[in-house]
């Protein structure tokens, strides 16, 4: 495969990854955070955003790395996994602390 196909794959994959992680992450937060009972009555859209969002996310923080040129992907790696465990730790302890 030659790496411009791969490179291309890798960031279709890591930009739908991240775009299901925005999601997830709009799903648990909506229904965690919310004083209405309505919102998400039996919880599932909590228990299902948290562990497909988990995933998610940290497919996008490793898929997404691989569309940089060669010399930039530790970096950028470094960076994404600092933003997705951030990003995910201070929602889900917002959440589930409340």
């Amino acid at each position: 495969m030659s790496p411009i196909i791969g490179r291309a794959v890798a960031g279709l994959l890591g930009s739908t990854a991240a775009l299901l992680w925005l999601m997830c992450l709009y799903l648990v937060a909506r229904s965690g955070l919310s004083g209405d009972p309505g919102t998400d009555p039996h919880g599932y859209g909590l228990m299902f955003g948290t562990v497909v969002g988990l995933v998610a996310g940290l497919l996008s923080a490793v898929a997404l790395p691989g569309a940089l040129p060669a010399d930039r992907r530790g970096r950028a790696t470094r960076w994404f996994l600092l933003v997705f465990v951030t990003v995910t730790a201070v929602l889900y302890a917002a959440v589930f602390l409340r």
